[in-house]
């Protein structure tokens, strides 16, 4: 039962990760841009930024999957 429930985590979290790579245009469009990340990325790092945040998703996803990470569901 408990791997069933870090394969839905991983799943979502991999879905959210994907999406947020995918439309990271539209989520600029409706967030605004980062003076932050433009400072330390460059031109256009808010987009970077968004790519950086999706990939960390469906990586901490696969550490929950795999029993490398837990949080407070399991």
């Amino acid at each position: 039962m408990l791997f069933i429930k870090r394969l839905i985590v991983f799943i979502l979290m991999f879905v959210l990760g994907v999406l947020m790579v995918k439309y990271r245009e539209r989520i600029v469009r409706m967030i605004g841009k980062s003076d932050l990340a433009e400072k330390y990325l460059g031109i256009g790092g808010t987009y970077t930024m968004w790519i950086f945040i999706g990939v960390i998703v469906m990586f901490v996803g696969a550490m929950i999957l795999l029993g490398k990470c837990s949080y407070a569901g399991f």
